[in-house]
């Protein structure tokens, strides 16, 4: 049996980190400032030699005798010289990664001769790195074979894997190219400092056929790519090209040459163009500088960041395959109405667009409407257009949001960010939330936002996130909260810093965990949280807020009762008075989170302002003063309150009359008729009756012979015209009111009678008011001036009355019920 290794090197485990896995033995020196490779386990499989102070490896080699080892990183070191045989022996090497040497240097270096013998390198990578402290002047690489700096490089036609400088890139001729074929799949090609390629064509990858990844990062001084360069790569399924940052006119047809050469790549899955123009803003015409890539089925996505691309007028993009579900179009020049009308319109399939900062632009765009007959595709019949968009951002556009038109329809967007696009003024418009029913993440914080029409968001009701924050909603009013009363769904709402003034509702969110209305100008924190028991986090920082309401404390008590939730009131200067006694107590009490509570100001009656650190100290002085203070105010409060019952006692009495003719008189419905002098009152009597009981004879009897029998009169009378089950009060008020006048028998029991009393005061409140010439006082018997009450006295001295016949001779009770109906009847 073979006796186990016994690692003894003291010097490896002071300066190198070894870990076991199962057979594998992993030996770590990354990081240590390290001028010299140590000596390393012999059964060592990965050595990570990374980022040390490794110059030179002689004539030693520290590799030696590890026949296990398969994989080496020496990268981040300033390598400039490496003996030839450094890799000898190391025949199960799989994996060489040299990034970010100075190997350039070593004009002796033959990488065949390096690598001679590693007929299992899988992966390959080779870099370099200029140094900081020196000017670098690169030179155009010969396009012949023996041109390589490194003269033979053969040896890493093995590695599937290969990350190199386009400097190792061969110019291959036909006869040349049956000499070797390389195995790699994927090829990563950055840098180009020891020399560069003005072009790079397809001579450059005839020896490479089984490619199925492409990544061109950072070419140096690469200018133009042939539109064939990789024309022979039928296996390629991505190809990624970053940052040349070429000239403008080199930059478009760097572009297009790309699309032609990939046009019949059909296993193409993702293409890259990132980069390509940093610095100047390409007019970019889509159906001139893309080449059709409509047959590429399999092509997913496409990346076109930083190039500073805009249309240069309305045009059809039709150029991809409905196979693209993947765009992005990050740091360009686009548009809303660009990306709306140019892309989106006819790639109705793609799925997540991304058009964050488009704000790459030198100068000033100008927007220009679209109109139908720009594109003779559109159809001419107005129809749902449905669009499979899933995810979408467009952010820093320096135009007008664009929100296309009402029937346009987004069943799948789920996820949308229009953030940052302040440079104008923009609004929701009302057809918003029907086109886009989906959407559980929206995000359109900092874009001038002044205006959510009435429906904007009435059908987002699976909506989680709102960000509205840093814009103008505080021009809405107290309407805010109705816009927002449909969001049902919704566990977090940012408003803040939208100068909000009022805000009353977020009852309909029984969803909502986190609810940020910080700097805006609340003066207080109207809006019940009853119902929104799912509260975890309140921002009402910077607001103008001076103290919580009792429905405030009794709803964030009761949650805390649920669950941890935290508040944060910091930039509020609160009042610390007597009136607020109450809410010191429950902010030392409660179980709600009050962030930073200790920092929170407060406000005396006196001007002075403090911070709550002394929260208890504060309301224990506050609770001694108001004590002392609430008797005296008791006391005071006692003296007033009889003060005013007393008043009000002395006004009642003194008003009776009308208050009790003003409240009856607003129950009843008097009807009107039109007339030429304008509306004329419809009465349904001609005379009200008052008459004591004891008086049934002369005031009953005689009115229903002598005024209704004989002369026609209708007249009101209380036995037999009151409406049963209504109170007297209120017929006695309705009849006086539907009657043109009022007869009041007055005997020394009418004035003994309560209600009699009450119906001349009620006939004389009418009189006043409604300006007619209303009462008739009839002195049944003789009265003693004195024993006639004040208010009687006022209706004899003020209106006309008649004596009732003593001697009750026919003919004068014949001339005295003639007066009464000619008062009755005159007009």
């Amino acid at each position: 049996m073979t006796a186990p290794l016994i690692m003894n090197n003291d010097k490896l485990k002071q300066r190198c980190d070894e870990r076991r896995v199962t057979t594998a033995v992993y030996v770590d020196c990354s990081n240590r400032n390290l001028t010299s490779i140590p000596p390393l386990p012999k059964l060592a499989t990965s050595v990570d030699l990374t980022n040390n102070l490794l110059r030179m490896i002689l004539f030693r080699n520290p590799f030696q005798g590890m026949s296990d080892l398969r994989e080496i990183n020496l990268s981040d070191n300033p390598l400039e010289y490496v003996t030839v045989n450094l890799f000898t022996g190391l025949f199960n090497l799989s994996k060489l990664i040299i990034r970010n040497s100075l190997l350039y240097k070593q004009t002796t270096l033959v990488l065949d001769s390096l690598l001679a013998g590693l007929y299992n390198l899988k992966e390959f990578s080779l870099t370099f790195e200029i140094p900081k402290n020196r000017k670098f002047s690169p030179v155009p690489c010969s396009f012949r074979y023996k041109s390589q700096p490194f003269e033979n490089i053969d040896a890493i036609g093995f590695a599937e894997i290969l990350e190199i400088d386009t400097a190792l890139l061969k110019w291959q001729t036909n006869e040349t190219f049956k000499k070797v074929i390389y195995q790699t799949k994927s090829l990563h090609l950055i840098n180009g400092f020891v020399c560069f390629y003005g072009t790079l064509t397809n001579r450059q990858f005839y020896y490479m056929p089984f490619l199925e990844m492409i990544k061109i990062d950072n070419i140096f001084l690469t200018s133009k790519l042939t539109d064939n360069f990789i024309t022979t790569q039928k296996h390629l399924q991505h190809l990624a090209i970053y940052g040349p940052n070429t000239p403008y006119g080199y930059a478009i047809d760097l572009i297009y040459n790309v699309s032609v050469s990939i046009s019949d790549l059909y296993k193409l899955k993702t293409l890259l163009l990132n980069g390509i123009s940093n610095d100047l803003r390409l007019k970019f015409h889509c159906s001139l500088g893309l080449h059709n890539l409509s047959a590429l089925n399999s092509l997913q996505t496409v990346s076109i960041i930083g190039n500073s691309l805009s249309f240069n007028s309305a045009e059809e993009c039709d150029n991809f395959p409905k196979s693209l579900q993947h765009l992005d179009l990050q740091d360009n020049c686009f548009s809303s109405y660009d990306i709306n009308y140019s892309v989106l319109f006819f790639n109705k399939q793609i799925k997540t667009l991304n058009a964050s900062n488009q704000n790459r632009c030198s100068f000033k765009s100008l927007h220009k409407e679209w109109k139908q007959t720009q594109f003779p595709t559109q159809p001419a019949v107005e129809t749902k257009n449905v669009y499979d968009l899933e995810w979408f951002v467009l952010t820093n556009s320096k135009e007008p949001l664009d929100f296309g038109e009402s029937n346009d329809f987004y069943p799948n967007l789920t996820y949308m960010d229009l953030s940052s696009n302040f440079k104008v003024n923009n609004k929701i418009p009302s057809f918003f939330s029907s086109c886009r029913p989906s959407m559980i993440f929206f995000n359109m914080s900092k874009c001038k936002l002044s205006e959510i029409e009435e429906y904007s968001l009435s059908n987002l009701s699976k909506l989680e996130t709102l960000d509205l924050s840093s814009n103008m909603l505080g021009s809405i009013g107290c309407v805010l909260s109705d816009r927002l009363s449909n969001l049902v769904s919704l566990e977090v709402l940012n408003i803040a810093d939208n100068q909000i003034n009022c805000f009353n509702s977020v009852r309909s969110m029984r969803n909502l965990q986190r609810l940020n209305m910080s700097n805006n100008q609340l003066q207080s924190f109207d809006a019940s949280l009853e119902y929104n028991l799912n509260l975890e986090y309140i921002d009402l920082s910077n607001n103008r807020i001076s103290k919580l309401s009792e429905d405030n404390m009794r709803d964030l008590t009761a949650i805390a009762g649920q669950h941890n939730v935290e508040v944060i009131l910091s930039g509020n200067v609160l009042l610390c008075t007597c009136d607020t006694l109450q809410i010191l107590e429950w902010m030392i009490k409660t179980k709600v989170k009050l962030v930073k509570r200790n920092e929170y100001l407060c406000s005396y009656s006196n001007g002075s302002i403090s911070t709550l650190k002394e929260i208890s100290h504060i309301y224990s002085s506050l609770n001694n003063e108001c004590s002392h203070k609430s008797t005296l105010i008791i006391f005071i409060s006692v003296i007033i309150a009889f003060f005013l019952v007393m008043v009000s006692g002395i006004l009642m009495y003194k008003f009776r009359w009308q208050i009790r003719y003003w409240y009856y008189k607003n129950k009843i419905k008097i009807p009107y008729k039109p007339t030429s002098y304008g509306y004329e009152q419809i009465f349904e009597y001609d005379v009200f009756i008052s008459y004591a009981s004891e008086d049934y004879e002369i005031a009953r009897s005689g009115t229903l012979n002598e005024l209704e029998t004989k002369r026609g009169v209708h007249a009101c009378i209380h036995e037999r015209d009151f409406q049963p089950g209504e109170s007297i009060a209120l017929n006695i008020s309705k009849g006086i009111r539907n009657s043109r006048r009022t007869i009041l028998f007055v005997s020394d029991s009418f004035l003994k009678s309560e209600w009699c009393m009450y119906e001349l005061n009620i006939a004389r409140m009418e009189s006043l008011h409604s300006k007619r010439k209303l009462i008739l006082t009839v002195m049944i018997e003789t009265i003693p001036y004195a024993s006639i009450p004040f208010d009687v006295l006022d209706i004899i001295n003020t209106y006309t009355y008649l004596k009732y016949p003593a001697n009750k001779n026919d003919k004068d009770i014949n001339v005295f019920w003639n007066k009464c109906a000619e008062f009755v009847l005159e007009s």
